[in-house]
């Protein structure tokens, strides 16, 4: 969970209202909510001067131009990036198109996780001159009703 670093001016709205019911409660006498208020402010006060940075608050690392391509596996494999898939296409039905161009190790459709249904993209897992002429003469070609995009594909970065 990331928390937002608040802007100045909500900070001291805070402040303020804060303020105002440590106030109203040190006027009405006899009222035990005395210790609670100021308490609460003073602890607000003391928190946001001395409490610890989180992380908002630090300079995000700066981003590469483009992902690195995905590292090869043994046996001079590549991983392939489909694009555009038509929700009602199978899995058989794409191994079978992207086996006209080589050996085919593995096919994943992507799906939403909550709802299991198709996302539109999946990842081919061919050999390497396969995958080549897969690119070429799939990206853009029509498949159940929408044109492909094939391109290699890239290693996702890690968000820590």
């Amino acid at each position: 969970m990331t928390f937002r670093v608040p802007t100045l001016a909500s900070y001291l709205i805070g402040l303020i209202i804060i303020a105002l019911v440590a106030a109203a409660a040190l006027a009405v006498p006899g009222l035990d909510v005395k210790i609670l208020a100021a308490g609460l402010f003073l602890g607000h006060l003391i928190g946001s001067l001395i409490g610890p940075k989180t992380a908002s608050t630090e300079s995000p690392a700066p981003k590469a131009a483009k992902a690195a391509p995905a590292p090869r596996a043994a046996g001079g494999s590549v991983s392939l990036y489909v694009g555009n898939i038509a929700f009602n296409a199978n899995k058989s039905a794409l191994q079978k198109l992207f086996e006209t161009y080589g050996e085919v190790k593995s096919v994943r459709i992507m799906t939403d996780r909550q709802t299991r249904k198709p996302r539109g993209y999946g990842f081919v897992e061919m050999d390497e001159a396969g995958a080549k002429a897969a690119m070429k003469a799939l990206d853009g070609s029509e498949f159940c009703g929408r044109n492909l995009r094939v391109t290699e594909a890239q290693q996702k970065e890690a968000s820590y």
